[in-house]
């Protein structure tokens, strides 16, 4: 990593076609209004956390973060057909379909990002009185 890459960052960060990072929320059970988060700059590597933390796929919002706001990632693009979290290389060839970026060929464009996923952040924002929690 050059000291450019140290002080700015990965260069595709500057790529406004891609999400600047992507999130995952888990609501917690047994408590409304709180939510737990993994942050990740890979798609991929948000799936492998989710993976290894066994985190049901129902239970998750997926969203890319861009400058321009979050938009919301199909939950389905990101599983196999046994219903489980995809994994490289498999991902790879599904995203390419449906994301700028992920492109199978050995030309992603996320490959000087890091696939370690940060967290967990917990948000609780109570339902107010007379409310029910969305979730």
């Amino acid at each position: 990593m050059s000291i450019r890459e140290k002080v700015l960052g990965p260069t595709s960060k500057y790529d406004r076609r891609l999400p600047y990072t992507y999130e995952a929320r888990i609501a917690v059970a047994g408590v409304p209004g709180m939510t737990e988060s993994w942050i990740d700059d890979t798609l991929c590597g948000l799936l492998e956390k989710l993976a290894a933390e066994k985190t049901e796929p129902a239970d998750v919002t997926i969203l890319e973060v861009r400058p321009e706001g979050e938009v919301p990632v199909d939950v389905a693009h990101c599983l196999g057909a046994d219903g489980t979290w995809l994994r490289r290389p498999e991902a790879c060839r599904v995203f390419e379909e449906h994301y700028a970026g992920h492109e199978r060929t050995g030309r992603c464009c996320y490959r000087d990002r890091s696939r370690e996923a940060d967290g967990p952040f917990v948000e609780y924002d109570p339902p107010t009185e007379g409310t029910k929690a969305s979730g």
